[in-house]
This record gives C-alpha cells, structure tokens and sequence, in this order.
C-alpha cells in the first residue's frame, strides 16, 4: 500500500514521497525525476507500480520545488538535489532501510551519479537515459540559455519551468561522470537510440569506462521511453539488474 510522506531537507523545507513497503527486507529502492517533472511523472509511477507487484521496497520523491515539495525556482539547483537525496536516504535510514538501489531518470540519474555509494551503502545504480554531463554540451545548458538567464535571472523552459541563473552557476561544478568512473557498485544504464536530448553515446561512452557496468540501448527509444514497449523493456531489464546476486 502506497504511503504519502513528508519530510524536512536540509535548510527545514518539506519534501514529499511515496513510500511501499513490500517485504521486511532492509533494502529500498529509491526514485528520482528527470528535470521539470515529478514523483508522479509517467516514468517514475511505472517503476514503483512494477516494483511493487515484485514485492519489491521502494520510494519516489519530489526534488525542492518539484510536484508537492516545498521551494520555487531558485532553490533548484544540483547542489540542493544532491542535498536532497541525501536527506531522503538519511530519511529512510531513520525507518530502519540499510541498503540502498538508486534509479535516476534523466536529471535524476546526474545526481544518483553524485553520490557516496559508501557514505550510504548504496549496492546498485540504474541510469534511465541519464543526464550526465559527458562533453558538457549534450544538454546546451551552457551559451545562450545562460545568456538569458543572467540578463532576466531566469530561464523559461518547458512545462512553464524556470531555471535560475544560479542554476547554470551551479551545475557547472560538478563532473557526475567522472565520479561514475570512481564508482565500484554496479550499474546498469539503460538509453534509447532515438533520444534528443541526451545521445546514447555518452551512456555508452561512460558506461564503457566504468567498472561494474552494463549498457542497454533500446532501438529507437526516445527520452522517456513514450513507446509502451520500450517502457516495458526498460522496466523488465531495471527488474531483472535489481533481483541480480
């Protein structure tokens, strides 16, 4: 049965999830949103629904400023994810959780990258069509957007989103691919071949210099695996890597 939850961040705003709680296993499987979305996204609610019949423990969240957690535009940044997901881990840590499966769709899979596998004995991590930020332009967060974002303080992007000049500031400190490559638990990583806005080359590309990792490219997937069977593929693979010994 599905649990509502609310929870403080680090700076005392409210962040909200989703809790199921399928076994009396110590380990959990926690979610995270592409960029612009939610706990509720079509990609996030299909994870927990599938894991779920599995029996499988798992938890979905709103990133500040995100779908029913508090915070507007300008507390969206990487730093305040990173920070955010430490504190759901922190969270489900204090109601008994030990072990730790990330999956990040997009965006979420930058900052799943970003964490200490060790701090918070994370086993796995499943990268759905991860925003990485492999060459630095895959996204074209930097040049024009940034532009405009200095001059107006924002940039408007879609789903009437803004992102904060502080945004872009921010995003640039961190190399969430370099420290995959650091990174000693397993990874699967799972792109479409069709996606533009992130390439499947720099899946395969980080993939391929990772220790513990696998790659899967789904033949004319798009970001966000619209089509039902390249869903259900991704679905079956994430199921199949998480029950893996």
């Amino acid at each position: 049965m599905e649990e509502k939850t609310y929870y403080s961040t680090f700076d005392n705003k409210k962040l909200c999830g989703i809790l199921n709680v399928n076994n009396t296993s110590k380990k959990m499987v926690v979610i995270c949103h592409a960029r612009t979305s939610s706990k509720d996204s079509r990609p996030t609610t299909m994870l927990a629904n599938d894991l779920s019949k599995e029996k499988i423990n798992n938890f979905r969240f709103d990133f500040i400023s995100c779908g029913e957690s508090d915070g507007d535009y300008r507390d969206y940044t990487v730093s305040n994810m990173i920070l955010n997901l430490k504190d759901t881990l922190i969270f489900l840590k204090e109601k008994g959780f030990e072990k730790f499966i990330l999956i990040g769709c997009s965006m979420g899979g930058r900052i799943i990258s970003l964490m200490n596998e060790k701090e918070f004995n994370i086993e796995k991590l499943i990268l759905w069509y991860p925003a990485l930020d492999y060459g630095r332009g895959i996204l074209n967060i930097p040049g024009k957007r940034e532009k405009i974002a200095r001059k107006l303080g924002f940039y408007q992007i879609e789903k009437g989103c803004k992102l904060s000049y502080e945004y872009f500031v921010d995003e640039r400190k961190y190399r969430a691919y370099r420290n995959l490559y650091k990174n000693d638990c397993k990874k699967l990583f799972i792109h479409g071949t069709n996606d533009p806005y992130v390439s499947y080359v720099s899946s395969k590309k980080v993939s391929n210099k990772c220790k513990n990792s696998k790659l899967i490219l789904i033949e004319n997937a798009d970001h966000g695996f619209h089509n039902d069977e390249h869903m259900q593929r991704a679905l079956n693979e994430t199921i199949t890597f998480i029950k893996e010994v």
